[in-house]
């Protein structure tokens, strides 16, 4: 399959992960025939659970298939892949003493 094939290209380059490669050598295939206005819906659509040449069924595999689709996505604006931002922002009134110019005295 086209993994095989992408992992077999992948073993040159050592600073690339062999999944991550094989990922997007394999999202490369399946969306080669959209059109270049696809919608992110259509995109979504075309690589929704065809992912297991890629990933061979392993946990990491399906963890970096993942990734790579969604970093896909966002390439072609889906918000919803992004990041929104920091899990956690501490509320402007919480003060933290220990945190001053001088924090050992």
């Amino acid at each position: 399959g086209v993994g095989a094939m992408a992992r077999v290209r992948a073993m040159s380059r050592p600073t690339e992960s062999n999944w991550r490669f094989g990922a997007r050598a394999l999202i490369a295939h399946l969306t080669r025939d959209l059109p270049a206005d696809a919608t992110v819906a259509e995109r979504r659509k075309a690589l929704w659970g065809k992912g297991a040449p890629a990933h061979l069924g392993t946990r990491w595999g399906r963890k970096m298939w993942g990734k790579e689709v969604r970093a896909y996505l966002a390439k072609h604006g889906d918000a919803s892949a992004k990041p929104a931002g920091p899990l956690f922002t501490w509320p402007a009134d919480v003060h933290f003493p220990f945190r001053g110019e001088n924090a050992d005295g």
